[in-house]
């Protein structure tokens, strides 16, 4: 599964070898936690209802926040908390905005970030902070892919970084530029084990885990995913401002992206997003962050956490939504190859994704069954133009995206699996109703010849029809 949540890269493979630490089978350390789990590793219930971790304030935003002063970002933000212009957490202010309609958040718990201190991990309690840190000295590098966001002048000094904050991780004070990001932690992701209570969403698929460790003070821009996100804090403490994913803010983040050498948003970009939410992360708390919801960190004491993606049919057409929203932020890729490994894996998923939800029987899950009669109409709706921009209907879309591929081979062999989806999706509803699903035209009165079934000459009609993506 792809992020579209992208930040500064830089790849240290030179200095890897370096960064190993070996000692002991870095699964004891995990697994020490574990003692009093069952051997069937179950994910017991959480022993404070998260109900209870909705009751924030924003006195206690401002607490966080004080100390970083320095930083205009920090200070805005502590502004924005004192003068009321971001909500807290807590439920009885954010419940009479949750509703279906008119709502300025959506009434399901999920609809809005939720806190809990229900671990999705297979270790019952949480980890000490001493064991982390051996376990991440012992993951990091070798093929285990990660990022570092302060680059420094010579391998070996950003090795020197590095091994530095993974030494100082239990010291929640630890301040240095520089955070290790989207590292791939076999041990931790070995640990991972989440069931969600809300299969009626068709979950599609989860991502590995990618961990984090960021000092004190760091704080992470703007930034969004397509699906949404788990993120448990293992040590330190955050305050993490989102915000809607309503169109006057993705226009401002679309405008971060538009037209600049850099993804920096100014001070006023996070002063005009609108509806926020401060939420207070604490160690051993899982924060879910609905797609979408752009979102910014700021790390009150030095922080790890592990974070995956989860990908839900529920979400879907705001991925058909905003893609031009994420392909205004690929551009940033300075190369075209850079940009091409971006692109592929995530049309090659829109391609997996859709595939999955149409092949689903009607009579499964009820969000799956909405979510393709939204497609269905998004298919083929008429285009229409919207602030001086063509909104095409998703047949558009997808073709548009297909374009962008470089390579031919790869282009029409994403495009299989989307026409494909399609041919098998309303083969099943002709059996039904003798008719297009997409148009509504009777198979019967396709042109064919005599001998030709009636599953071929609709086939024919999908694929000329309602799949006629341009792949020269």
């Amino acid at each position: 599964m792809t992020s579209s949540a992208k930040r500064v890269s830089v790849t240290l493979a030179s200095s890897r070898m370096q960064l190993r630490v070996r000692g002991t089978n870095p699964k004891d350390d995990i697994i020490a936690s574990t003692r009093h789990a069952s051997s069937r590793w179950h994910v017991p219930e959480p022993p404070v209802s998260s109900v209870l971790l909705h009751n924030q304030d924003l006195v206690d935003v401002m607490f966080e926040l004080e100390p970083f002063q320095a930083d205009n970002r920090a200070a805005l933000a502590f502004n924005m908390a004192l003068g009321g212009l971001v909500h807290p957490l807590h439920e009885n202010e954010l419940k009479p905005l949750r509703k279906e309609k008119d709502g300025t958040y959506g009434p399901r718990q999920w609809d809005i970030p939720f806190l809990s201190e229900k671990l999705p991990f297979t270790f019952s309690s949480l980890p000490r902070p001493a064991n982390i840190q051996r376990v991440l000295q012992n993951d990091i590098g070798g093929g285990n892919y990660f990022r570092f966001t302060a680059l420094r002048d010579t391998p070996e000094e950003n090795a020197a970084a590095i091994i530095d904050l993974l030494g100082n991780i239990t010291n929640p004070r630890f301040a240095s530029q520089g955070a290790i990001v989207q590292m791939a932690s076999p041990t931790i992701n070995y640990a991972k084990h989440w069931m969600p209570n809300w299969e009626n969403d068709f979950t599609l698929n989860q991502s590995d885990v990618q961990v984090t460790v960021a000092p004190r003070g760091q704080i992470f821009e703007l930034e969004y995913h397509e699906h949404y996100f788990s993120t448990t804090l293992l040590t330190g403490s955050k305050v993490l401002f989102v915000f809607p994913p309503h169109s006057t803010n993705i226009g401002h983040l679309r405008s971060i992206f538009q037209g600049k050498l850099t993804r920096l948003p100014s001070l006023g970009i996070l002063l005009e997003m609108q509806h926020g939410i401060a939420v207070i992360q604490k160690r051993g708390q899982t924060l879910l962050i609905p797609p979408f919801w752009p979102v910014m960190t700021f790390c009150t004491e030095t922080c790890v956490s592990a974070g995956f993606f989860v990908a839900a049919a529920s979400a879907f057409m705001s991925r058909i939504r905003n893609t031009n929203l994420w392909l205004t932020e690929c551009l940033f890729w300075p190369t075209l190859a850079q940009r091409q490994t971006q692109l592929v894996p995530y049309v090659q998923e829109l391609a997996q994704h859709l595939s999955a939800i149409l092949a689903v029987d009607a009579k499964q899950p009820k969000m799956a069954k909405s979510v393709q009669q939204a497609i269905c109409s998004e298919w083929v709706k008429v285009s229409a133009e919207y602030e001086g921009e063509k909104d095409g209907n998703m047949e558009e879309k997808v073709g548009g995206l297909l374009g962008c591929i470089e390579d031919e081979g790869t282009r029409r062999r994403i495009a299989v699996v989307f026409t494909e989806a399609w041919v098998s999706f309303c083969e099943l509803k002709r059996r039904k109703s003798g008719r297009c699903r997409l148009c509504g035209v009777r198979v019967v009165v396709l042109p064919g010849d005599d001998e030709d079934m009636p599953n071929e000459k609709l086939a024919r009609h999908v694929r000329s029809v309602h799949c006629d993506f341009d792949l020269s």
